[in-house]
């Protein structure tokens, strides 16, 4: 470690000679020793040399012998975003991070090398900083929430992606759907340094279709057009006498025009953040210690997000063989959601539904409420969103603290002990409010909905790392991991609502209510207890061979099952250090890597083996209960056994570098609800049946195509391709059949094949919808009846993108930076939930606006296009779902775009205002994006179920950011 001034002092065994200096993210360099050294470390441009962070502990990246990638603190901090997991998008290989909603906390869904479970859940197991974290939404009344958007992303050192068997067996049966290891920031020895880094900036609407709400012409055209198709009208004349009298619409309806998705977003929503830390000590204590502030607006009104947080470490070295850290971080937040789907309160609903001859606002400028129950009467029971944004709330308050504690004695020089403590509690607090004047909660006089939840975990680690070399020069040796885990999990839900609310906006609490109208509470609780090894043995830094095995216990499963074997083992042969290439000048690192294994999967929730009675049935005013669950002895994990191979290639002292995998995965003991008679009293019994397969290629492609001395330009890219089949399913089963679900569940089908009728088009001689009507698309037919009839209408077109990746380049000169991604996804098909009523070919027409593609609707005989003749009442159901309401997902995104400039010390005072670097920069996120069907009306990133669900309009973030150092 040196000192301020670059000085450093080792001291060495007098037989030593040769000193090697390393440090991550650069080429480690070998000197020989004498009294007076200068070295100069050079970038090592994404070299594959470095220490990286895996399963409990860091190995060199180059004996690795798993599938894994490290995003680094730089790519992660300072990005607009509530919550870390939404810095992935394009970050890594394989890796597919997409959002269904953009307000701010929102939930993301993460899915590592493909969906790899029916009923258990795909996400991934998060471990930050040896806690086994606690993520996804844990709200049951706000439409969406996270709970990684307690974790500052400016206190993350680096995340590890572990991929393959190799790299994550040795978490068991929690790491089936890969494990996301984040590593927070800790004390370094030296000068004392604080940091400051603020960002302001701007949100609006990331994406803006072509195909959109009409305006009052549009609207009145096609009123027009459905009457006198319908017979009701023979003209114009006669149709607009119609709609002004019969209708009941107002008289003035075309020189009125709202456009409602401006009055329900925001053009300008702010966004800041600011955050300081301290770092730095000596050779026996480190510390870090940081505060952070983070506001955003979300893209509607009504959305909001706040956070506080702060994070301090400590790392103590006692004795030479004796080390204590430990860390605490807390965080409290504050977030406002509205309603989603097709509720009434919704707003993007409204901005999508609201007929455009309606205001928001009285000519005084009041608000226009004055039908209480429903303002708009032809609207369908619409209300005005601007009062339901100022009146009503949905509301989650949510605190969190994160803690750990370890020690580390080295009882020998290649032996250690390791006993690490960690913790999270969560304490969840939603309020939601709906006013007694108008609305949703009208009816009641008025609705309150309290919820709270206690959510306590911990983890306790003990383990031990012997490492034994084999011969005299130390090159041949073997490290072995081993120990026990213990972990537990309580959980505790309470939610109460009541009705009848003052008739004041001033009290919104359940206290206030006069009639209570709901209780409920209910506490759970998980338990695992491990055992678990890691080993690894080295040949030269040439052959590597490791293994892994961890057998759990869980509560969660039969009591004839509750516990399970786990293992890996992996291989690789750095052919880079064999004597025939160990001297080239071109090739820097040729390494082949394969592994095996099996992990686990147990995601079923609490309690799902046991047979389980349900209180809440009263009869007779006393309590009553209700056999829920008819249990399992036998259930437990499902299993994961992927197989992956992949080469990890550098060129030129690692000026260019490549990593391509393929892997197969195939899961097994699938946790599905098999049918069974009603007479046992319930309809299933989840049970461990069937199978899955996801087979795909990653790609990852970067390097330095120009350095100079003043320029540089870094690129890098990547490629996922993943294929999904379901291949068995319960007692020789082919189908789960779609019970109303867009998706059916079929032997040898991707798991999100849409289960739909085959729209055929639109009839050319006469404007009336066709459908399939058999799974060789050779018949077709007006009737919609006869499309039911098909016996399979699995369409072959699945929810989930064939390819997705990003393409990032940053172009360096001297202090300036330029850094522009791409994101772009293929292949996948997006679904309108809610097509039916937008383009309803006049079913819901004078209802519900319309979109403009409705305006492309078949006029006379020869006419080519996919939306049938305008009918008013649409009598021949043209508008039911089918495959009409799918769309093409392909997208590009310029994901981020960033200007940065590092101030010389020689344009300012630095020594004077000991300041040691000083950045400014411009930042803009999903600013443009391209999308292949010029029809689409939404964002096409709608989470991984790709369908609109009517949520909070994706952002586009431009912000101004400073970084100062001192």
């Amino acid at each position: 470690m040196t000192n301020a001034n670059g000085i450093f002092i080792v001291t060495v065994p007098s037989s030593a000679n040769t000193l090697v200096i390393s440090s991550v993210n650069f080429v480690s360099k070998e000197v020989a020793i004498s009294d007076n050294l200068s070295v100069t470390l050079t970038s090592s441009s994404g070299t594959m040399s470095e220490v990286v962070v895996v399963a409990y502990g860091t190995q060199k990246k180059t004996n690795v012998t798993g599938s894994f990638t490290t995003v680094k603190a730089a790519d992660i901090e300072n990005k607009p975003f509530t919550s870390v997991d939404k810095a992935l998008q394009g970050a890594v290989a394989g890796l597919q991070s997409s959002s269904f909603s953009g307000a701010p906390g929102a939930a993301t869904d993460i899915i590592i090398r493909g969906i790899g479970s029916i009923s258990a859940g795909s996400a991934p197991l998060w471990v930050i900083d040896g806690v086994i974290a606690t993520t996804g939404d844990l709200t049951s009344n706000t439409t969406t929430a996270n709970a990684l958007s307690a974790l500052n992303s400016d206190d993350i050192e680096s995340i590890t992606v572990l991929k393959d068997a190799a790299a994550t067996a040795v978490y068991g049966s929690r790491a089936g759907n890969g494990v996301i290891l984040v590593t927070t920031k800790k004390g370094r020895a030296g000068r004392t340094s604080l940091n400051f880094s603020t960002e302001i900036g701007e949100n609006s609407i990331a994406f803006t279709p072509e195909n959109k709400p009409l305006n009052s012409i549009q609207t009145r055209t096609l009123l027009r057009q459905s009457l006198i198709n319908a017979g009701y009208a023979a003209n114009d004349t006669q149709a607009d006498y119609i709609i002004l009298n019969d209708l009941g619409i107002p008289a003035d309806y075309t020189s009125t025009n709202t456009n409602w998705k401006s009055v329900v977003t925001h053009p300008n929503a702010p966004q800041s953040q600011y955050n300081l830390s301290l770092n730095g000590g000596d050779e026996k204590t480190q510390f870090y210690a940081s505060a952070g502030f983070f506001k955003q607006d979300g893209t509607t009104i009504a959305t909001d997000f706040n956070r506080y947080n702060g994070n301090v470490s400590i790392t103590h070295k006692v004795a030479d063989n004796l080390t204590f850290t430990a860390g605490l971080s807390g965080s409290t937040s504050m977030q406002n959601t509205p309603l989603n789907s097709g509720t009434f309160g919704n707003p993007v609903l409204a901005a999508d539904f609201l007929l455009p001859w309606y205001t928001p606002y009285n000519p005084d400028g009041s608000l226009r409420y004055n039908d209480p129950q429903q303002e708009f009467p032809l609207n369908g029971g619409l209300f005005n969103p601007v009062v339901q944004a100022a009146y009503n709330k949905y509301q989650d308050n949510q605190t969190t603290f994160r803690g750990n504690v370890s020690g580390e004695y080295k009882i020998l020089d290649n032996l250690k002990i390791t006993s690490r403590f960690s913790a999270e509690y969560f304490d969840i607090l939603e309020n939601s409010y709906e006013n007694p004047f108008y609305g949703d909660g009208y009816a009641d006089g008025g609705d309150v909905f309290s919820n709270y939840r206690r959510t306590f975990d911990w983890t306790w680690s003990n383990f031990a790392d012997y490492t034994k070399t084999l011969n005299s020069a130390k090159d041949i040796y073997f490290d072995v991991k081993a120990g026990v885990e213990a972990y537990q999990l309580k959980d505790f839900f309470l939610q109460a609502s009541g009705k009848v609310t003052p008739e004041t906006l001033a009290l919104t609490y359940l206290a206030t209510t006069g009639t209570p109208s709901g209780a409920y509470s209910v506490p759970d609780q998980i338990t695992t207890n491990s055992v678990f090894s890691v080993a690894d043995f080295n040949i030269k830094d040439r052959y590597v061979i490791s293994g892994s095995f961890r057998r759990d216990g869980s509560s969660n499963f039969g009591a004839d099952h509750r516990w399970g074997n786990f293992y890996s083992i992996g291989a690789t042969w750095n052919i880079n250090e064999e004597d025939f290439l160990k001297n080239s000048r071109t090739i820097s690192l040729l390494k082949l890597r394969a592994s095996y294994g099996e992990t686990g999967n147990s995601g079923i929730g609490y309690y799902a083996a046991l047979p389980l009675y349900g209180y809440g049935s009263p009869y007779d005013g006393q309590p009553g209960s209700l056999l829920s669950n008819i249990g399992n002895p036998n259930l437990t994990w499902e299993k994961n056994a992927p197989l992956n191979i992949g080469a990890d290639i550098a060129l030129w002292k690692n000026r260019f570098y490549t990593t391509v995998d393929y892997y197969d995965r195939k899961t097994s003991n699938l946790l599905l609800a098999v049918p069974l008679s009603l007479t046992s009293g319930v309809s299933s019994q989840l049970q461990n049946v069937g199978a899955m397969e996801n087979k795909g290629i990653e790609i990852t492609v970067g390097g330095r195509p120009i350095q100079t001395k003043d320029f540089s330009w870094d690129v890098s890219f990547n490629f996922s391709h993943n294929v999904n089949r379901v291949t068995a399913l319960y007692s020789g089963a082919t189908t789960l059949g779609s019970g109303g679900s867009l998706f059916d569940v079929t032997v040898g089908h991707d798991i999100q094949e849409y289960y739909l009728r085959e729209w055929a088009g639109v009839n050319p001689a006469n404007g009336s919808p066709l459908w399939y009507t058999n799974t060789s698309k050779t018949g077709t037919s007006s009737d919609v009846s006869s499309s039911d009839s098909v016996p399979q209408n699995l369409t072959g077109l699945s929810a989930s993108p064939k390819y997705f990746g990003s393409l990032t380049s940053t172009f360096t000169y001297k202090g300036l930076s330029l850094e522009v991604q791409f994101y772009y996804n293929y292949g996948n098909y997006i679904y309108q939930l809610y097509g039916n009523y937008n383009n309803s070919d006049g079913g819901f027409i004078g209802a519900y606006n319309q979109f403009t593609q409705q305006l492309t609707a078949w006029q006379k005989p020869g006419d080519i296009t996919n939306v049938p003749q305008i009918v008013f009442g649409d009598p021949s159901n043209s508008s039911a779902s089918s495959t009409r309401y799918l769309y093409n997902g392909d997208y590009v995104r310029l994901r981020n775009l960033q200007l940065s400039y590092t101030i010389p010390k020689s344009a300012l005072q630095f020594k004077r205002w000991h300041i040691s670097n000083l950045v400014v920069y411009m930042r803009g996120t999903n600013l443009i994006t391209w999308v292949k069907d010029k029809t689409l009306p939404f964002d096409p990133e709608q989470g991984a179920a790709s369908n609109d669900n009517l949520d909070v309009y994706i952002p586009k973030t431009i912000a101004l950011g400073l970084k100062i150092g001192l």
